[in-house]
C-alpha cells in the first residue's frame, strides 16, 4: 500500500476532533513521503493545518487539550492542562519543553516550562487541583479553600500524590480534611472551630468552661476521668464553674465505677 493511501486510511480512522502531525505516521513511510502525503491532503482540502506542523480533518472542531497532546507527541515533551486562568483567552499549559506561545484553531496556548512534578500533576483532573493549590502558595492558602477543593476526595487519596507535591501541601491537606476533635468526640458544639489542630488540654479546658454535662461526660469517656481532672486542677475557673464541674466529675466517676462493678458481677 502506498504511503499516501495508508495515511488517508489512518486519518479516516481518527476520532472526531483529532489533531495529528507527521510524527504520527512515520511508521507508514519515510519522512519525505509522509510530508508529501500530508501536503497533498491539505491541498485537496481533506485536512487543514491548525498550527505549524499540526493538522486536523477538514470541518472538525478542535479543542485545546487535543492540540497540546498532539504537539507533545510531535516534540517528545510532556504537557498537561492546568486550571490556571491566563490573560483573556490564553490557556496556560505546563510543559517539560520550552516556554512559548502557540495559536491553533482559535486557541492561544501559552506553554510554560515547569518542573517534572508539576507537569505530571497537570496531566490529571485531581492533579490539576493540587497544582492550583501549590501555585497559590503556603502563605496564601486557607484551610477552607483546601477543604472546598478536596471535599469529594476519598480518605487517604492524597497519599497517591505525595511524591509529586511539596510536604507542606500534603500536610495541609491532611490536616484540613481530618475530622475535628469535637466531631470525633461527639461534642454538642464546635469548641475547636477556630483551631482544627487544638491541643487536647486546651479543648478540655474550653469544654469545662462551658460545663455542659453531656459534653463533660463525653470528654471523660474519650480521654478518661483522670486526665480531665488533671486539666481541671491546673486551671483556675470562676466559683460557679468550679462547683458545677466538681459535681459533674464526681457523679461521672461514681457512674463509671458502678457501671464497671455491674459489668464484673
Amino acid at each position: 500500500m502506498r504511503t499516501s493511501q495508508a495515511i488517508r486510511q489512518a486519518i479516516a480512522g481518527q476520532p472526531q476532533g483529532a489533531v495529528f502531525s507527521n510524527a504520527d505516521f512515520l511508521s507508514l513511510g519515510t519522512r519525505a513521503a509522509v510530508d508529501q502525503a500530508l501536503f497533498r491532503l491539505m491541498k485537496d482540502k481533506t485536512i487543514v493545518r491548525v498550527a505549524r506542523g499540526l493538522y486536523a480533518a477538514a470541518g472538525q472542531r478542535v479543542d485545546a487539550q487535543t492540540v497540546a497532546s498532539a504537539l507533545a507527541r510531535k516534540t517528545g515533551e510532556q504537557v498537561g492542562l492546568a486550571p490556571v486562568e491566563g490573560h483573556g483567552d490564553v490557556l496556560l499549559v505546563p510543559t517539560s519543553g520550552l516556554s512559548r506561545t502557540l495559536k491553533a484553531a482559535g486557541h492561544t496556548l501559552q506553554f510554560q516550562r515547569m518542573s517534572q512534578r508539576k507537569v505530571q500533576l497537570a496531566a490529571s483532573p485531581k492533579g490539576q487541583v493540587l497544582l492550583a493549590l501549590w501555585t497559590q502558595g503556603m502563605k496564601n492558602l486557607t484551610t477552607l479553600e483546601i477543604q472546598r477543593a478536596t471535599v469529594d476526595w476519598a480518605e487517604g487519596e492524597i497519599n497517591s500524590y505525595a511524591a509529586l507535591i511539596p510536604a507542606w501541601l500534603h500536610t495541609a491537606i491532611q490536616q484540613a480534611n481530618t475530622p475535628r476533635k469535637s466531631v470525633k468526640i461527639g461534642l454538642s458544639g464546635a469548641y475547636d472551630w477556630s483551631n482544627p489542630n487544638i491541643r487536647d488540654d486546651v479543648l478540655i479546658r474550653k469544654v469545662l468552661e462551658k460545663h455542659k454535662f453531656e459534653d463533660v461526660t463525653r470528654l471523660c469517656f474519650y480521654y478518661g476521668v483522670p486526665k480531665v481532672k488533671r486539666v481541671f486542677k491546673r486551671r483556675v475557673f470562676d466559683p460557679m464553674t468550679t462547683a458545677s464541674v466538681t459535681r459533674m466529675l464526681s457523679n461521672i466517676s461514681k457512674g463509671l465505677r458502678a457501671s464497671n462493678e455491674y459489668a464484673d458481677a
